[in-house]
């Protein structure tokens, strides 16, 4: 007897690998229509011998794909809107006898149907593009029983995301909701019982409503209060401006047009706000506040007075922010719960919980579900609130890594945990709320708000790579591998583009390179720590060396104002200044081959230079001004030999006491600079220095003792190094005690 013939399967692929039954409606079952699964029937050669898509090479099948994802973003949206309007009940089928009798194949296939379902292969294979991508930074085998196959991860997946637009709550894998995706008939036999016990619904609205009455009422910051915060329109409208030049530009969070719709619609009297852009604008203003030009250099305590009045700006507004709903949120509320991160991170507000605020912020954000693709998984998130919630993503991580950077921890999630798509390079005028279908991605040469984060994103899993190596009790970083991730690094940086838009000049394009050099220093600094004598690390003393040169010199070339927002931001330049005089240093000692010393050396003053503009604009910042400017005396100490180390360990004090006096000299009574209303609209959000600021009379700097040398040689890292602190220097209670 011959091979026995397998019979054609004619359930979609779905069912079957479920093993469930199939009613076979074409284009989409029963089943997978209710579970919002994807529906695939199998095709087969017809009898003419037509090749099936099958037979097809990949090559084929995708000449007559797209190649950005945004079309396939756009199709899939379309179709769930068509399996939304085209309900199809059961008993529907039943009735019809076509459609239950009919065994055979599907019928033939249109042009525009075979073209969706080769978008819908597309969509597939750019999710799982993101973890063969990553594969290839992370030197790591596959866990074992990870499927392989390209079209296991459909079944693998089992992740929920119910909700519309920023009201969705995500449950992943392993939580017990996801069977349901298996146990479709439970679904059915739970609204028949709910059907059968009317009076369980009743009982459900009476608990809520008694609830409600015993509670106790909670008091929000009064409308008023909130509005009354808001500077005069003059001030308002310069920190709207620096705020959307800088910030907007790299770190995407509001939606530029609908903003500036409701902030001209703040101005005209007839018109009422609502609360949550009050609170949206506050923080705009709050983040801006203390880089406004012109305005007189004065203090409360060791803090300016912008700084202290964006801080009960904060405050008040993360009052408000506490007592949303969690449950019910919306795209305005999430948008401050950024803002707020953003504002205290620029106002160095409670600096060493950053990383915690912002591994924080990065769980609430999974916890909504805005680490994973919308159009994988849910059909009731429009077009505008998927490309929102893209930007918002992609924000939020890159302030998580930069706060695991600056923190010299690992980041709380790797390139396989997420899948979200990158956002859209298009200007924000082209879509709205009303958006049906996104438009074409513009190319990256033609810079728009969301370059930064389009080109961030091309290197993102690499610099996560080169985190968790670098900060990992278990990694670390031999000369090949540093070899390897430089050159991958310095083709990102060649790939940049050079954009000759003024508002780009101003912190996208510079930001861009910040980024990259920043871990240029990262991967060679181990190296250079442990084998300064050695040759094989030689190219690590020059990338280091190359690396700190140019992050200064970016720094040294931007307007004041943005590099001191920057400085606030992150640490690169602390970390640079240090790398840069040691770099002089070791290549005194050594006698190699060094860049130009009296023009680094005049970077490394510039840099030191920002760093105390930070502090004459916030009065924070102290601890890195002061070890930079240690750092820069010793190197000074060092070039010029003629002059005792004591000497310019003198200098270096009479710099940092001296800008310690400016802040003296002007301090001011806080009650002279409060906002109408502050002292209410602060309520319980105190622990600020403005108490202690009516102990400080603002009497003379005492004189500074000159130093001692140690031991017969200046240590200018003695071991009181990482002590140093600005409470310290003020004393809490007596600022003498300095």
């Amino acid at each position: 007897m011959g091979q026995k013939r397998r019979r054609l399967a004619l359930s979609c692929v779905a069912c079957r690998k479920r093993k469930v039954k199939c009613d076979r409606t074409y284009p989409t079952c029963i089943r997978c229509q209710k579970g919002g699964v994807s529906c695939d029937y199998v095709s087969y050669t017809s009898k003419e011998g037509l090749p099936t898509p099958s037979d097809e090479s990949p090559h084929q099948q995708r000449e007559s794909s797209v190649t950005s994802w945004h079309e396939e973003a756009n199709v899939w949206y379309s179709r769930s809107k068509e399996r939304d309007g085209n309900i199809r009940p059961q008993d529907d089928a039943a009735n019809n006898p076509s459609s239950s009798n009919q065994r055979g194949p599907p019928p033939t296939k249109s042009v525009s149907e075979l073209q969706d379902r080769i978008y819908d292969l597309e969509l597939r294979l750019e999710s799982n593009h993101s973890h063969v991508t990553s594969e290839k930074f992370i030197s790591r085998p596959s866990a074992p029983g990870f499927p392989s196959d390209k079209n296991a991860f459909q079944d693998f997946e089992r992740a929920l995301l119910r909700g519309t637009g920023f009201k969705t709550q995500y449950m992943g894998p392993s939580h017990g909701a996801s069977l349901l995706l298996q146990f479709e008939e439970m679904s059915g036999f739970v609204k028949d019982i709910l059907h059968r016990l009317p009076a369980l619904e009743k009982a459900r609205k009476d608990w809520k409503q008694s609830r409600r009455a015993i509670k106790p009422s909670i008091v929000l910051p009064d409308h008023e209060t909130l509005v009354s915060f808001i500077p005069d329109q003059v001030t308002t409208e310069q920190l709207v401006q620096l705020y959307f030049e800088v910030f907007e530009t790299t770190y995407r969070v509001l939606h530029a047009p609908t903003f500036f719709r409701s902030y001209k619609e703040f101005w005209v009297a007839s018109h009422e706000p609502s609360t949550a852009f009050v609170v949206q604008l506050l923080l705009v203003c709050a983040t801006a506040n203390t880089l406004l030009p012109d305005k007189p250099a004065a203090f409360v305590g060791p803090s300016s007075v912008q700084r202290d009045i964006a801080t009960k700006w904060i405050e008040v507004c993360e009052t408000w922010l506490d007592l949303q709903s969690q449950k019910h949120m919306t795209l305005e509320v999430f948008q401050i719960q950024v803002l707020i991160g953003i504002a205290k991170k620029m106002n160095c507000v409670k600096i060493k919980r950053s990383w915690t605020v912002a591994g924080h912020l990065l769980r609430h954000a999974m916890a909504l579900g805005l680490h994973r693709e919308p159009t994988f998984l849910s059909k009731k998130i429009s077009p505008f609130d998927q490309e929102m919630r893209r930007r918002l993503w992609f924000t939020i991580l890159e302030l998580e890594i930069q706060a695991s950077l600056d923190r010299g921890m690992c980041a709380s999630l790797g390139p396989l945990d997420w899948d979200c798509l990158a956002p859209l390079n298009i200007h924000d005028e082209d879509f709205d709320q009303t958006t049906e279908k996104m438009p074409r991605p513009r190319p990256m040469t033609e810079f728009t708000r969301t370059s930064f984060l389009c080109l961030a994103f091309k290197h993102l899993p690499l610099r996560l790579d080169i985190l968790s190596r670098i900060n990992s009790v278990r990694n670390c970083i031999d000369s090949d591998n540093a070899l390897d991730l430089d050159q991958k690094i310095r083709k990102h940086l060649d790939e940049i583009p050079k954009w000759t838009d003024h508002s780009a000049k101003i912190a996208s394009l510079p930001l861009s390179e910040l980024l990259l050099h920043e871990f240029l220093l990262q991967i060679h600094q181990p190296l250079v720590a442990h084998g300064d004598t050695q040759a094989c690390h030689f190219f690590s003393r020059m990338g280091r060396q190359d690396a700190a040169l140019s992050t200064v010199r970016i720094y040294a070339e931007l307007r004041s104002n943005t590099a001191v927002m920057l400085t606030n931001m992150r640490d690169d330049i602390f970390r640079a200044l240090l790398a840069l005089c040691h770099v002089m240093i070791m290549s005194l000692e050594s006698r190699e081959l060094m860049h130009d010393r009296i023009t680094t050396l005049n970077l490394i003053k510039q840099g030191v230079d920002i760093m105390e503009d930070r502090i004459r604009l916030l009065g924070q910042g102290f601890h890195s001004y002061w070890l930079s400017s240690s750092a820069l005396g010793l190197l000074q100490s060092k070039l010029s030999p003629e002059k005792l180390p004591e000497v310019h360990a003198q200098e270096t004090a009479d710099r940092v006491a001296g800008l310690h006096r400016y802040m003296m000299d002007r301090q001011e009574n806080p009650a002279d600079e409060m906002t109408v209303g502050v002292e209410d609209a602060a309520m319980n959000t105190a622990n600020t220095l403005v108490g202690m600021s009516g102990q400080l009379p603002n009497p003379a700097m005492p004189d500074m003792e000159a130093f001692v040398p140690m031991g017969g040689q200046f240590n200018a890292f003695s071991d009181t190094l990482f002590d140093f602190d600005m409470t310290d220097i003020w004393g809490v209670g007596n600022y003498q005690q300095f």
